[in-house]
């Protein structure tokens, strides 16, 4: 495994030091690819495909490497053809985190409500 500059950047973002800033920027970790595209490269990588397919084969070269892993999360997401008035589209949207921090996700009380209870995390 090649440590580049920019999976060292990446692992920056989960720092507790920057953790408020990032969240702030781009939400809550797990992260998705364009949050990070946006973190890794600025406001070009909404302009330019080629940023954001960078960054998603950096993410997964990092979670082959074992650095972080993968969820697949099902969310509402704007169509790059709307304007800020559309309702999205649901589809299925990866996300990164730190190995073992992406077992539990947040219930956000979208299309599907989680059951009323108590959550328990198993390692």
């Amino acid at each position: 495994m090649r440590m580049t500059a920019h999976k060292k950047e990446i692992l920056t973002y989960f720092e507790p030091d920057n953790l408020e800033w990032v969240t702030g920027e781009i939400g809550a970790p797990p992260f998705d690819v364009s949050g990070v595209a946006y973190l890794v490269q600025g406001l070009d990588s909404f302009d330019s495909r080629h940023h954001l397919e960078s960054t998603r084969r950096t993410l997964e070269t990092m979670v082959r490497d074992g650095l972080l892993e993968k969820i697949t999360s099902y969310e509402q997401r704007q169509d790059t053809t709307q304007s800020g008035g559309g309702k999205g589209v649901w589809c299925n949207v990866s996300r990164y985190g730190l190995r073992g921090t992406c077992t539990l996700m947040r219930d956000t009380g979208g299309k599907h409500e989680a059951i009323d209870g108590e959550v328990v995390r198993i390692d």
